[in-house]
């Protein structure tokens, strides 16, 4: 396969990453974005613009560099020589985040190697620690015997994190999940052969300013969180809880509870006019009462606390008007100070 993404990218930023032991720290689903940043040969008297993909992960920022991305263009690659389907290359790129940060470690957790910290009854260390090889077994499974993500019965109707746990037999079972926009992102980067550059969002939340952006920034958060009915967080949420738990964050808490309410407190948006931190709501009952709602991160995303046996995520969505609705809430929502506009 011929298509590249182009790797002549500088550090803009420092990148921050914070390890326990073998183990990297769970940090929120990622916003990225193609910046300016001034190159080296600056110091000598010459100043070039490039680009370099910065994530942005709450107060985190974290920049991706030639090899990490490099490598996950090879996880890519080498699924798309497989035939997995796109889910799987999104698994695969979010597992290797999350177990490597995208770099071919030469060791980890006890005898753990490579971009998927593979042990060693997976295969050689030369094999594990070649980026191509181990994405390989990722997919096909290890030399012991392991199970890879095609041999999961059912993977591709599974979450993100669940598909990723099949294989990975994880301690931290709900990482995965926050990786899972940034790496939709760089597979449609490799996949749909739409490079990265300084006017290309990586990654679709581009998330506001101001008090709608932190919401937004604490709902993304939870991401692998459980759904429980009736709960408010902070480690579980029902569909309506997710929002209050996340305004309250925000420093803007809300006087209302239910998805009924939050309806009954909201202007209906027409759809396609809707922005982020806006309201959709479904389940509409005889009366049109919402019975479920979630928050636009932007038009086609949202994210939600779905139902008992899944957990909070991202969601694609499409609005009719009629058997779902778009709600913006309004002053009489929020118990004191009102956020500013989205």
């Amino acid at each position: 396969m011929e298509r590249r993404v182009p790797l002549k990218l500088v550090v803009a930023l420092l990148a921050v990453l914070a390890f326990l032991g073998g183990g990297l720290v769970l940090v929120p689903a990622m916003m990225m974005m193609g910046i300016a940043g001034v190159s080296e040969d600056e110091a000598a008297g010459i100043t070039s613009t490039t680009c370099s993909p910065i994530a942005q992960t709450g107060n985190t920022n974290v920049v991706l560099n030639e090899e990490q991305l490099a490598n996950a263009q090879t996880v890519i690659e080498t699924g798309v020589s497989l035939h997995v389907p796109s889910r799987g290359l999104v698994v695969a790129v979010a597992t290797a985040m999350q177990e490597s940060t995208l770099q071919n470690l030469s060791g980890g957790d006890l005898d753990s190697v490579g971009l998927f910290q593979q042990r060693d009854a997976w295969g050689s260390q030369a094999r594990r620690t070649n980026p191509e090889q181990a994405a390989r077994m990722f997919y096909t499974g290890g030399q012991g015997g392991q199970p890879g993500l095609l041999d999961v019965r059912d993977w591709e109707s599974m979450p993100v994190t669940d598909a990723a746990q099949a294989v990975q037999v994880s301690a931290f079972p709900f990482a995965y999940a926050r990786w899972e926009s940034m790496a939709a992102s760089l597979v449609e980067s490799v996949v749909g052969d739409n490079p990265l550059g300084c006017d290309k969002n990586v990654v679709a939340a581009n998330l506001p300013t101001g008090s709608v952006g932190k919401m937004l920034q604490t709902a993304l958060e939870q991401q692998g969180d459980p759904y429980v009915w009736g709960a408010v967080g902070p480690e579980s949420f029902d569909c309506s809880g997710l929002i209050v738990y996340s305004w309250r964050k925000a420093g803007h808490p809300l006087k209302i509870r239910t998805a009924a309410q939050m309806m009954d407190n909201s202007t209906i948006i027409e759809p396609g006019q809707e922005k982020p931190g806006d309201l959709i709501f479904s389940a509409l009952g005889e009366r049109g009462s919402a019975g479920h709602v979630m928050i636009v991160v932007e038009p086609g995303t949202a994210v939600q606390a779905p139902r008992t046996g899944l957990d909070v995520k991202l969601t694609k969505y499409k609005v009719d008007g009629v058997n779902n609705k778009i709600g913006r809430l309004n002053a009489s929502a929020f118990a004191a100070a009102v956020p500013a506009a989205a």
